[in-house]
């Protein structure tokens, strides 16, 4: 992908430990802030990269626990950020809103990597993959068409 460094699983744990990728899931480990980092990784990074790197932040990592976000991110028709969450009881809830929009979500990201004091490039690299963690918009109607002036660009339903 351009503009986005894939990681190799035949690196060395002490090299990947370095990277931002490493560095964010153990800075997010038990904040509700992992949920979104780990799902954000794995909607990018094959299984066998996202295990490598789970290792070497959890050693006899084995499977992820409960609850976790499960499907890649959507914007609601109410403009919030939602994806599907299996929760504590193991049962998947559909939309459940991770951000309130998606400038709560920008805004939440860039804290975060202000946190993690992350450099310009993997600052570019984390936002890339935060924005193609989002894969729809429900908020633009399909069937609109540009040209007419009455088409809203908003459905409702």
């Amino acid at each position: 992908m351009e503009g986005v460094c894939d990681l190799d699983p035949a690196r060395h744990a002490d090299d990947l430990r370095e990277t931002w990728q490493v560095r964010m899931l153990v800075h997010t480990q038990y904040q509700p802030m992992g949920a979104f980092v780990l799902s954000m990784l794995a909607h990018h990074y094959d299984a066998e990269m996202l295990q490598v790197l789970l290792r070497i932040v959890v050693p006899r990592f084995n499977s992820i626990h409960t609850p976790f976000i499960c499907s890649a991110g959507k914007v609601a028709k109410t403009g919030k950020v939602v994806a599907d969450v299996v929760f504590r009881d193991e049962h998947i809830r559909k939309d459940t809103a991770i951000f309130n929009s998606l400038n709560d979500m920008r805004g939440k990201l860039r804290r975060l990597a202000d946190k993690m004091r992350l450099d310009d490039d993997d600052r570019r690299e984390f936002f890339t993959l935060a924005r193609k963690w989002v894969v729809a918009d429900r908020r633009l109607d399909p069937t609109m068409n540009p040209a007419d002036p009455d088409a809203k660009r908003l459905t409702i339903n």
